[in-house]
């Protein structure tokens, strides 16, 4: 018989395939149904669960300061987007703006409800992401190579476009985000040859992948990140958290350094769009960032409070990078700053973006210390550098994309304060829950301890 905590695992694992199943449906047909579509299963997390906690007429607080700290932010994204709605914002109403406040809603609250289902083993959780996301690439090459979909919202012809994401790049990070729990995984398995080949060929599989989708930023993040964790160096690198806030401006400042790197033969044959305009402009997002640090330092209207979701098309940031781009000026509202950090300064103003930032600290030192102790839970804390730096020149972690989902995952774990495990001796046996080989108590197991005790 199937138990409470088997059917919130299940939707858990449902729930990024369906998420990228509402990303194209709003593409396609309508926004609004498809963000509704999207995040059916975290809705039905949340009312499994308040159906549960009435049904055992108990409930137990188990959230921290950070909760209330992540509700604030929470606020600021949704005055943001009515502030868009009152200033008239193309294309906006208000259907579009209620549902998106849900999206941004009712992920995080989803998944702080698996892990109180999940209290006995967070560790769990890790093993449920990896083949969660793992079976949204897989509907997403079901998608592009058997029924010919394309990516709707944004594609380039000749390359992979993903059709269940909400951008082109998207796929980039989510490939990128498999391989670095692929990376950590091997590592500990390393004196299991069949289980390392296996992941070994599956990461491979990622590495083709991430190549036609050629994403040269994606890419180049994406070697650092695995460097320094495949070399056991991410957690001593001190200074990481504050120097990747400095990521655009390093970028804007080495453009033509960075070109004399990638001009080297083995770049050449990976990237193949090797140009020094293209690199020096990195595909002309230099030039929205450039405007962007011109209105932080000069211009500064409403720097503190921010101006409302797509503030950069009130403020003008955006159209004469649309000219060189011969964007038709109706669509200026469409286009958006090529980064996470800017587009939350902008939008939500400092106020915003310091409470994100203190959040992602949170977020950061809590997988560091993970990472450091051994806990399996540490596989997420080269995903949460990734995320660091992909926030700062990629629009992936904000609002309702993918990337913020996924880091809404991260951030569950550190806004719940985790029961205490009881002390109990060691089991050699238990049920090998994860693919890797890592065991984890049954429930059996579990339900016996409680019973002696």
């Amino acid at each position: 018989m199937l138990s409470k905590r088997d059917i919130i695992n299940f939707l858990f694992v449902a729930s990024f395939p369906v998420f990228g199943m509402g990303t194209y449906i709003a593409a396609t047909r309508s926004p609004s149904g498809g963000f509704i579509v999207g995040i059916s299963v975290h809705l039905l997390i949340i009312l499994f669960y308040l159906i549960d906690i009435l049904y055992k007429k108990e409930f137990q607080s188990r959230v921290n300061a950070y909760y209330f700290l992540n509700w604030l932010y929470l606020l600021t994204c949704i005055v943001s987007l009515f502030r868009a709605l009152y200033n008239g914002l193309p294309e906006d109403n208000l259907p579009i703006t209620l549902v998106k406040c849900v999206v941004f809603v009712a992920p995080i609250n989803a998944f702080i409800v698996v892990l109180l289902y999940n209290d006995d083993c967070w560790e769990r959780i890790t093993n449920l992401t990896f083949l969660s996301l793992s079976l949204l690439l897989l509907i997403n090459l079901f998608g592009f190579l058997v029924l010919k979909l394309s990516n709707e919202l944004h594609s380039i012809e000749g390359r992979l476009n993903f059709p269940f994401l909400d951008g082109f790049y998207s796929g980039a990070c989510v490939i990128t985000i498999l391989n670095l729990m692929l990376i950590y995984y091997m590592a500990r398995i390393r004196n299991d040859p069949f289980r390392f080949s296996y992941l070994a060929a599956y990461f491979i599989l990622n590495l083709m992948l991430l190549n036609l989708i050629n994403s040269r930023l994606n890419i180049l993040i994406f070697l650092f990140v695995a460097s320094l964790l495949s070399f056991r160096v991410i957690e001593k690198i001190k200074g990481l958290f504050v120097s990747s806030l400095f990521t655009v401006p390093i970028l804007l400042s080495s453009g033509f350094l960075l070109y004399e790197i990638l001009t080297l033969p083995v770049f050449v044959t990976m990237l193949k769009r090797v140009d020094v305009q293209d690199i020096m402009t990195f595909n002309g997002r230099a030039f929205i960032w450039n405007n962007v640090m011109t209105w932080l330092m000069d211009d500064q209207r409403g720097i503190f409070w921010g101006n409302g979701f797509k503030g950069h098309y009130f403020l003008d940031l955006i159209s004469d990078v649309a000219k060189l781009w011969n964007s038709d000026a109706k669509d200026y509202h469409h286009m958006h700053l090529h980064s996470s950090s800017f587009e939350i300064l902008v939008c939500q103003g400092i106020f915003g973006y310091a409470i994100f930032m203190i959040l992602f600290h949170r977020v950061y030192t809590y997988y560091k210390e993970k990472y450091q102790s051994g806990d399996p839970q540490g596989v997420f804390f080269a995903v949460t550098v990734f995320m660091l730096f992909i926030l700062q020149v990629d629009a992936f972690v904000y609002l309702e994309s993918s990337g913020q989902v996924i880091f809404s995952l991260l951030l569950a774990s550190v806004l719940v304060n985790q029961q205490p495990k009881p002390q109990q001796e060691t089991s050699t046996r238990g049920f090998n829950h994860s693919l890797l080989g890592q065991q984890v108590p049954s429930t059996l197991e579990n339900y016996g301890a409680s019973k002696r005790e």
